[in-house]
């Protein structure tokens, strides 16, 4: 079952953002969505022992993560989601290897449903393709968030926060013909999300700095809006 939240009287003027500056930060109540219950329902249904996973080779090696990919179709402003049969990664973040992972199924989940429908809907509509594949990671990092500046090699890049203790993990959008430059910087807060054109930055993050006495966590969604080719949609 759906969950329709009202659509924001911005959105038209994010969506121009977006287009123009290739990045833009808002948060979930700006996106019209229950940002409070939103981030509670997903720590309490996804960022749990039972659903995360560290893997072999995952890059900072004390990651914690689940996947999920998401197939829409856009029916005029409402995309329709399911999920798609493939959710492999191969040859993305300079990593050349086909890494597979067990899936965390989202597209039936009501609240994780209408954050994805509120993220596609940030997206221009002249940038929007009929028919798409919407990569979810779910992470949890302790330490580093990443390793180094980077690209996904997909055409949108999603970070949302759901929670996070101690500070640091600076979000850094650079140029690619200019890495030492930052275009944007900034620390997302619980309930804030960036979103930018892949081609056009490099994105890094800065390590996680513990709380006096306690231990650095950040939960956060990575999302992306793939290329056809991705999953065979061309």
């Amino acid at each position: 079952m759906a969950l329709d939240f009202p659509v924001p009287e911005e959105l038209r003027l994010h969506r121009k953002r977006l287009d123009t500056d290739g990045y833009l930060v808002v948060s979930d109540d700006e996106l019209g969505l229950p940002g409070a219950r939103l981030r509670e329902h997903l720590l309490r249904t996804y960022f749990t022992p039972d659903v995360l996973r560290c893997y072999p080779g995952d890059i900072p090696a004390d990651r914690e993560r689940a996947r999920d990919v998401v197939e829409y179709r856009w029916d005029g402003e409402t995309p329709a989601l399911t999920e798609h049969p493939e959710i492999a990664i191969e040859d993305r973040g300079g990593r050349p290897e086909r890494r597979e992972y067990a899936r965390t199924p989202v597209a039936h989940d009501p609240l994780f449903a209408a954050w994805i429908r509120a993220a596609l809907g940030l997206l221009p509509a002249h940038r929007r393709r009929p028919r798409g594949t919407f990569g979810v990671n779910i992470f949890r990092t302790f330490t580093n968030v990443v390793t180094r500046p980077h690209a996904d090699g997909e055409e949108f890049v999603f970070v949302y926060v759901v929670d996070r203790d101690g500070t640091g993990a600076e979000t850094t959008l650079f140029r690619p013909d200019a890495p030492d430059t930052a275009v944007h910087r900034q620390r997302l807060e619980p309930g804030q999300l960036i979103v930018f054109e892949d081609a056009r930055f490099l994105h890094t993050a800065s390590p996680l700095i513990a709380p006096s006495g306690g231990r650095a966590r950040r939960d956060a969604l990575v999302c992306t809006v793939d290329y056809p080719q991705t999953y065979g949609l061309g």
